[in-house]
């Protein structure tokens, strides 16, 4: 019976020192699992607080590029109001011409009516053409926007 509890005793040792093997070599495992997974999560940590940084560059750079296309936005409508102006100007003086012309025109014809009804009938044929030849000048400046 002494041999029996020895065997027995001897196999209940040997048993648990296997066991006492597998958990320490499963621990370890787990161990270096543990360790893997931390090292694994701080350098993604690491990554992201570069990516926070780099966002927080992009952003800043955005605002700055939207102020400045703001900028050239105002610009570009102060230049279309301005354009807008100077063509209704043009637009004004190229009546204000064209109304000139008429009246100078109108003014000259009935100059040379008025020349006409003083003079002789005669001389009224020959002081005719030397009038419209006078008015001629007169008019090709006006026409050129001298």
């Amino acid at each position: 019976m002494k041999d029996t509890l020895l065997v027995i005793s001897l196999l209940l040792a040997v048993s648990l020192s296997v066991m006492v093997v597998r958990f320490a070599q499963k621990a370890d495992k787990a161990g270096k699992s543990l360790e893997e997974e931390r090292y694994s999560r701080m350098v993604a940590e690491e990554t992201l607080q570069k990516n926070d940084a780099k966002l927080a560059t992009l952003q800043e750079l955005l605002k700055e590029t939207q102020n400045k296309m703001t900028k050239i936005e105002d610009v570009l409508d102060q230049e279309k109001n301005v354009n807008l102006d100077l063509k209704k100007q043009y637009d004004e003086l190229t009546e204000a011409k064209a109304d000139l012309e008429n009246k100078l025109h109108v003014t000259l014809q009935e100059k040379v009516a008025a020349q006409a009804k003083t003079q002789p009938p005669a001389s009224a044929k020959g002081a005719q053409p030397a009038l419209q030849a006078a008015a001629k000048p007169v008019a090709q400046s006006v026409a050129a926007g001298h």
